[in-house]
């Protein structure tokens, strides 16, 4: 009866693992908020206590617009995870020149691109996430050792915005180099000591 006890608290708490979410700011969100004219970063801030890495991270799109399509009515949302230190919504002028605007603007070593949503024609709505591979999270997380990772965005042409976000799960680093989730490591703690308690009590009972 207690392992089953054990049991279910440790999976009790194993289920309380979530991922941090991290909404854009208003400035990236509403009608035609993105224009053509601008390439944007956005600075999330990721609080990473020592030891920490980031195992895991999506970046979401919701009710993604094109209102104003390029001379062909084709437009373009390129997205990108920067090393730029910059806390906030930054608009970097382009010109509505085509292409991605960081690609040119930053070097390659603090550039990772996430990828290009397509847009038919004008009208179109579509809602997508970037689910980030090892090799984008690596990236992550040397950027994150200051604190922030920038999101780059630069839209070709004019785009409502439905809502954006970050969202991440971390792991920490045991002293024997072992990679256990957070949780998990509470979890065990608390499992070893209730089953302690077990035997202490029935070692007691047994001299009574």
């Amino acid at each position: 009866m207690k392992k089953i006890i054990v049991t279910g608290i440790c999976l009790g708490l194993c289920t309380l693992a979530q991922a941090t979410t991290i909404n854009a700011p208003t400035s990236l969100t509403g009608y035609e908020v993105l224009s053509g004219e601008n390439a944007y970063s956005w600075g999330v801030p990721i609080g990473l206590t020592a030891g920490q890495t980031v195992s895991s991270a999506t970046i979401s799109f919701s009710s993604v617009t094109l209102n104003v399509a390029n001379s062909s009515g084709v437009g373009y949302l390129y997205a990108d995870l920067l090393n730029l230190n910059s806390a906030g919504v930054t608009p970097y002028y382009d010109g509505d020149a085509p292409g991605d605007y960081f690609a040119a603007a930053v070097p390659a070593a603090n550039l990772t691109s996430l990828g290009t949503q397509v847009f038919g024609s004008v009208g179109t709505t579509a809602s997508w996430s970037y689910v980030l591979n090892d090799g984008q999270l690596a990236v992550l997380n040397s950027y994150a050792t200051n604190g922030l990772v920038d999101i780059g965005l630069d839209p070709d042409c004019h785009f409502s915005v439905g809502g954006i976000s970050f969202s991440y799960n971390t792991t920490t680093t045991t002293p024997h180099n072992q990679q256990v989730p957070d949780v998990a490591n509470t979890a065990l703690l608390l499992g070893v000591s209730l089953t302690g308690l077990g035997f202490i009590r029935r070692k007691l009972a047994g001299k009574s």
